[in-house]
């Protein structure tokens, strides 16, 4: 982490000033001067970056909320400090009062320093309004008076900075994730028809369950999904409990057992999503422990992880048959290893035929329920689905695949048409209704797809 020295921070300041003069005299209107308020020698690193962009974020979106213009907009990254300069059709009095709600609003907003400036050069001061002082790091007093004093250590500030810094990356991260995995798991639910499965017309070979019971799970489950996120972020600090990507897995098993409970006990016994528990928990860790030092984890990173923190999972399959899954169990006949060769794998079936095909069908205009149909059949195509292995047996899950292999066959260069999705997935679903078949390997694998899709869009790859 590279200090700067007093001459380098006070040429970062004419610079500053210069710029903004030029701002003035070339719009009309008043300029919000953007940085972050760290104290010490150390102005730039990985996470002062992730907060001047937030920063400017948060300003600029009160603004739109507010229905105010912006005119221009810049920022520079130096050495030296972070610089962001807005030009905005306002008045200086309305812009300092956005600005300073966001600065005590906002989990960074003491790290914020917006200041605003008229159109002739006069910076506004919070005592122009008898504002309240902006509060001190450490002791939440005065800041001008705690600077004026020394009253604190160096590192002290340096650590209250920190902290605030995490605190704030904790929070996005829960609400992130949280995010994605509710959309992909209701997503998932509300894709219609599926073979077997609940959805928005019925709940196929289930009698146990509804569109509602899903509801239901997929709330109990949220504070898990963050929790796992959490973990994976804490397993990269200094003073980290579980540093290694096996025992980070491993300290999850015991709060899955208690998700597993929240999820019975939100839907009178039923189990929903336990798939989901597991899946979906660890890509979650996996993105956590990437979130901390990377703003935006790429997915081929998170499921490298995710097979580094599951490679003694096939440890499981030895469990004594009294205490198998149904999945262990069909492990025990068959050597099938399902949704556990899927994760331990980085999920083949999703990186190499759900995922490439659903970002294809959507760039082309189909609806997200007929590209998620679409994808369900061609992850059933291709998975080693533990459920119809477990209702049907092995030829019933062959036949199937056989089935749906020629159904994409037909034409490999185009995509079905919406009709034809439709029209294959509501026969299938008779079909597996009438017979008690439900692919539900193949669900997860559809929910875990979706949520893979929304972390590419918050990472801006794929």
């Amino acid at each position: 982490m590279e200090e700067v020295c007093l001459e380098e921070v006070l040429a970062h300041r004419e610079k500053r000033v210069r710029r903004r003069q030029e701002l003035l005299a070339q719009y009309p209107f008043p300029v919000a001067c953007l940085g972050l308020n760290i104290p010490g020698r150390r102005k730039t690193f990985p996470w002062a970056r992730r907060c001047f962009h937030e920063e400017i974020e948060a300003f600029t979106l009160a603004l739109q909320a507010e229905g105010i213009a912006v005119i221009h907009q810049e920022a520079r990254e130096e050495k030296a400090g972070y610089t962001a300069h807005i030009s905005a059709r306002a008045s200086p009095d309305a812009l300092k009062a956005i600005a300073e709600r966001v600065e005590e609003t906002h989990l960074l907003g003491r790290l914020f320093d917006i200041d605003i400036h008229e159109p002739g050069g006069k910076k506004l001061s919070r005592d122009d309004k008898n504002a309240p002082p902006r509060r001190c790091f450490v002791c939440g007093e005065s800041g001008f008076a705690c600077a004026r004093s020394l009253s604190h250590p160096p590192e002290h500030l340096w650590n209250s900075v920190l902290r605030i810094m995490e605190n704030w990356l904790r929070q996005k991260l829960g609400d992130g994730v949280c995010s994605a995995a509710l959309w992909a798991m209701m997503s998932e639910a509300a894709v219609t028809p599926k073979p077997g499965l609940v959805d928005r017309a019925n709940s196929g070979a289930h009698r146990d369950m509804d569109f509602f019971t899903f509801i239901d799970s997929a709330s109990a489950l949220l504070p898990w999904f963050r929790s796992c996120a959490l973990a994976g972020f804490d397993s990269g600090g200094a003073a980290a409990l579980f540093p290694e990507p096996r025992s980070l897995f491993e300290s999850l098993r015991p709060p899955g057992r208690i998700a597993e409970l929240a999820m019975k006990n939100a839907t009178g016994g039923v189990n929903v999503h336990r798939g989901y528990i597991f899946s979906l928990g660890v890509l979650c860790a996996a993105y956590g422990r990437m979130f901390r030092d990377t703003a935006k984890p790429d997915v081929p990173g998170v499921l490298e992880f995710s097979k580094k923190m599951t490679v003694a999972l096939e440890e499981d399959f030895a469990r004594p048959a009294g205490n198998r899954s149904h999945g262990e169990e069909v492990y025990a006949q068959t050597g099938i290893r399902g949704i556990r060769g899927e994760v331990l794998r980085g999920f083949p079936t999703v990186t190499e035929h759900a995922l490439p095909l659903l970002r294809r069908m959507l760039k082309q205009g189909y609806s997200l329920n007929d590209a998620g149909a679409a994808v369900l059949l061609k992850i059933l195509a291709h998975a080693q689905d533990t459920n119809i292995i477990h209702r049907g047996g092995r030829r019933a899950l062959g036949e199937i695949q056989s089935d749906l292999a020629a159904f994409f066959a037909e034409d490999q260069a185009a995509l079905p048409s919406a009709g034809a999705i439709q029209e294959k997935a509501a026969c299938l679903d008779r079909e597996f209704t009438s017979r008690n078949l439900s692919p539900g390997g193949s669900a997860d694998l559809l929910g875990v797809t979706f949520f893979l899709l929304r972390l590419e869009a918050e990472s801006g790859s794929g």
